[in-house]
């Protein structure tokens, strides 16, 4: 629907295209909501980077003093000339920092002064005591529901009438939890990519109020829209405003990449717009409630097919949901034109420098502070046996801070390079003999097929399906004092024993090629995508 800023009220003179464009998405989004209607906008100068804290209210409201303080903006109005009013009012947000544009996280400090203190006189055994409260907070897990909503299997007599599109091409609807760095959104890309590759038109969305950073990462096309209801659409709204984009724009299929206010729209899609088709994809069972593939169970009964990158989440739907026709295996892999040849290990017994390196977001998850310890007790190691180290630790994030602050208590500034997010880092591993890996939660992690892809060997925690692709004797216990005592024992042994390091790089080239050997994600979703463009 073509919308300006043209009504019975002009925009000023000193209004920046910023703010311009931002009244023109907010039109966009509250005319596809209330397409009936006559939307009135009345506009503010925001405080806040992500948010717009709109509110609705029927007709035209009155207006005090109240309204037009100074960071009043404007008054715009579209849709229906001769409609019902509706009104909306709504800041824009204002533009962010640099500060904020480099990071949205607030370096990660102890929650309290006790806390504080532990983790200054004892790192480790503060990582114990968050291991031990996660544990309690896994036990939360059977609390919540475990069980899929009841949902008709098409025994509706009255089914709404599907629009006549015309010659308006298929769309898709991919609905993201964000567009910031992770391997969810990695997978939502690509998707978008391949949907659009196969002929459909994708509009995207977010769920969670962020700057969404990578929004330049979508391809720059007419075939792609990002429509911002993160920042002015309650999730509230959601399921109506979908409704009318699918009514509108012939959306045929949903994409849902961890985005719960799509989840929420699925009742109104299945009895308001029954041809439409859904399909989630999920990648991590969290420990305190189950995750997104929870979430996915719960709504099994309103999707198509689950897509899911390992075997743990083929076990969990159906095991805990009782569902496996239509669940599909498509690994976060490509598929290369040949077989991959892979190279024999990086390391070997009796190496007088050893790298090794980390890889990963610098939030709890990933462990950073005790990556921090365990290198210290590798140095330590390295010390006795006259090796020299060199580690590599790469990433950004809430605890950075307090992870180089670590370094430097622990004298390991001088043999650590610290790398920005953005780093080579298929290069970096090729460098490498050793990638650590002792996250408290995985699904299945991109950057070990990485690893064995050039050269260096995988240490990760037994955590969500590390092991499909990391062998026995190279998983480490997820108690934190255990996985650093592990980690040095599995060191240690690989710099003795070239006959060990042998026989684990061969058994890392085994589980590799079994992964490999299972359907990729593209090779799931494109047969997909094509079908419902009509282009296969």
């Amino acid at each position: 629907m073509p919308v300006t800023l043209s009504s019975r009220y002009q925009a000023s003179e000193g209004l920046s295209r910023y703010a311009e464009r931002e009244a023109e998405e907010i039109l966009r989004i509250y005319t596809t909501r209330f397409p009936d209607k006559r939307v009135r906008l009345i506009l503010y100068e925001g405080d806040n980077p992500v948010w717009a804290a709109p509110s609705i209210v029927p007709g035209e409201p009155a207006l005090g003093p109240e309204h037009c303080g100074p960071g009043f903006l404007g008054i715009v109005e579209g849709g229906v000339e001769d409609g019902e009013a509706v009104t909306v009012f709504s800041s824009i947000p204002r533009r962010p920092t640099p500060a904020e544009r480099e990071d949205t996280e607030a370096p990660w400090v102890p929650s309290t002064r006790m806390l504080g203190t532990l983790f200054r006189v004892s790192p480790l055994l503060y990582e114990d005591l968050r291991h031990r409260h996660e544990l309690r907070r896994q036990k939360e897990m059977e609390t919540h529901q475990w069980s899929p909503l009841p949902n008709s299997t098409g025994g509706a007599r009255f089914v709404p009438a599907e629009p006549d599109f015309g010659d308006r091409r298929p769309a898709v609807l991919v609905g993201f939890h964000w567009l910031e760095v992770g391997g969810a959104e990695k997978l939502g890309f690509d998707c978008v990519r391949w949907a659009q590759e196969a002929g459909l038109r994708v509009f995207v969305v977010a769920s969670v109020q962020a700057l969404q950073r990578l929004a330049d990462r979508l391809p720059d096309s007419d075939d792609v829209t990002f429509i911002r209801l993160d920042r002015y659409l309650a999730h509230g709204e959601w399921a109506p405003y979908v409704l009318n984009l699918i009514r509108q724009e012939n959306i045929r299929l949903i994409h849902i990449h961890h985005c719960v206010p799509l989840y929420s729209a699925l009742p109104t899609v299945r009895m308001m717009a029954p041809w439409v088709q859904v399909v989630d994809s999920t990648h991590i069972i969290e420990y305190s409630d189950g995750g997104y593939p929870r979430i996915s169970g719960v709504w099994s009964n309103f999707i198509d097919v689950h897509h899911v990158i390992s075997r743990e989440l083929i076990a969990m739907y159906r095991d805990r949901f009782h569902v496996s026709n239509k669940v599909r295996l498509g690994r976060m892999l490509d598929r290369p034109e040949a077989p991959r040849q892979l190279p024999a290990p990086n390391m070997a017994a009796g190496k007088q420098v050893l790298t090794i390196t980390f890889v990963g977001r610098l939030y709890y998850q990933k462990r950073p502070g005790l990556v921090v310890l365990i290198m210290k007790a590798l140095a330590d190691w390295a010390g006795k046996a006259g090796v020299t180290l060199q580690f590599h630790f790469v990433g950004e994030g809430p605890f950075e801070k307090a992870c180089t602050g670590l370094m430097r208590r622990l004298g390991l500034e001088a043999m650590t390079k610290l790398h920005a997010a953005g780093t080579d880092i298929p290069a970096l591993l090729g460098q490498s003999d050793i990638l650590l890996l002792p996250s408290s939660n995985e699904g299945l992690a991109l950057v070990c097929y990485e690893a064995i892809e050039k050269g260096a060997i995988p240490l990760s925690t037994d955590v969500g399906s590390q092991s499909e692709i990391v062998p026995p004797e190279l998983l480490l216990p997820r108690a934190p004092r255990a996985a650093l005592k592990r980690t040095v024992e599995i060191v240690d042994r690989m710099w003795r024993d070239g006959d060990f390091v042998a026989a684990q790089g061969r058994e890392l080239a085994t589980r590799y090629a079994a992964v490999a050997a299972d359907p990729t994600a593209r090779e799931v979703m494109m047969p997909l995508y094509e079908a419902v463009a009509g282009t296969k």
